[in-house]
């Protein structure tokens, strides 16, 4: 992930907040841009929808537990097969399903925006990006105040959540207006455009890419 391209932003409003251009800007400046679903097999078209909360987000405690037998019904299906990234937390096959369904709501997408049809456990340039926010990105960040970030926390429905193509202005405004306000790192500091791209915006050091880079905050 990087920040490219040289367009002019729009006035407009971003998760409820009005975003205008700037001519000079002095941003503080993170990482965390397109996701997407992450690995699992193709679901049995009869497979029932589980609900669960998004992939990194924890079990909610008002929803009853996936993997959890009922009585009168077959158990639940066990994992074919162990996961990482997006899908580290299922347990069996419905509590899988359930976090690609959260996972693909938070985009607003399909589930061939990231897999291969039919061969969903093909790896996909999409797949390994959403892989590493999960387990790379968004562990190492935390709601201000405290609790886990999840795919919605900035989706929201959005998978180009910076634009498509994107935009150099309006990625700076969106980081400096929702990034930097709404989220610290795991230890409850400030973020900066060096906690994840090595120095501030302008400086020869800075650099563009984050995603599948180690460029993360670690305090």
């Amino acid at each position: 992930m990087g920040i490219s391209g040289t367009g002019r932003g729009r006035p407009g409003l971003v998760y409820g907040r009005s975003v205008r251009p700037f001519a000079r800007v002095r941003p503080l400046l993170v990482a965390l841009t397109v996701a997407a679903c992450g690995a699992a097999p193709e679901p049995p078209p009869s497979a029932p929808a589980a609900e669960s909360a998004p992939a990194t987000a924890p079990q909610r405690a008002d929803l009853p537990d996936p993997c959890a037998p009922q009585s009168g019904k077959p158990a639940p299906a066990p994992l074919e097969r162990s996961y990482t990234g997006v899908a580290a937390r299922a347990r069996c096959e419905p509590e899988l399903y359930g976090i690609m369904e959260g996972v693909a709501r938070s985009l607003g997408v399909e589930c061939s925006y990231c897999h291969l049809v039919p061969d969903f456990r093909a790896m996909t340039p999409k797949k390994e990006i959403a892989n590493w926010m999960a387990s790379e990105l968004t562990p190492a960040l935390r709601k201000k105040g405290g609790g886990q970030v999840g795919c919605s926390d900035c989706h929201n429905g959005v998978a180009k959540i910076l634009g498509e193509p994107r935009k150099e202005s309006f990625a700076i405004e969106w980081m400096t207006t929702h990034l930097v306000e709404d989220f610290e790192t795991k230890r409850g500091s400030a973020l900066h455009c060096k906690s994840c791209h090595l120095a501030n915006l302008g400086a020869p050091e800075f650099q563009r890419k984050v995603s599948l880079t180690h460029h993360l905050p670690t305090d």
